[in-house]
């Protein structure tokens, strides 16, 4: 029986290591760099695809204000990425700089085809 367990617990592993949702060493963010602008914040990710396409990216950013507030801001999903190193921006107007005051921290969080597989923050 024990055996049996094994062989399936080995049997499973191979399966995940070899399909499609083994994503977390498939992607991955190397930085973040956040610029204050006249016209608000923009924040520049630096990620690497190792797939040769991948498909589903999105990144998440929370932002913490100096007033209090916490909001999300989403970017767009990418697809038909090839393998390699990529570049993607958020943007966040001014008027949240007026309304909620300065960013104090922040976090990116990076998803592919909608499982959580990068983190970073301030």
């Amino acid at each position: 029986m024990r055996r049996m367990r094994n062989f399936l617990i080995g049997m499973l592993v191979l399966f995940f290591i070899g399909s499609d949702l083994c994503l977390a060493a498939s992607s991955f963010m190397e930085n973040i760099s956040k610029i204050r602008k006249s016209e608000g914040y923009m924040f520049k990710i630096n990620y690497q695809t190792k797939q040769e396409w991948t498909d589903g990216i999105l990144f998440k950013l929370f932002c913490t204000f100096s007033k209090g507030a916490e909001l999300s801001f989403t970017s767009a999903s990418y697809s038909n990425l090839k393998k390699g190193w990529h570049k993607t921006e958020i943007r966040i107007p001014n008027v949240y700089r007026d309304r909620y005051g300065y960013i104090k921290d922040y976090r990116v969080e990076m998803y592919s085809k909608g499982i959580l597989v990068s983190i970073k923050s301030m």
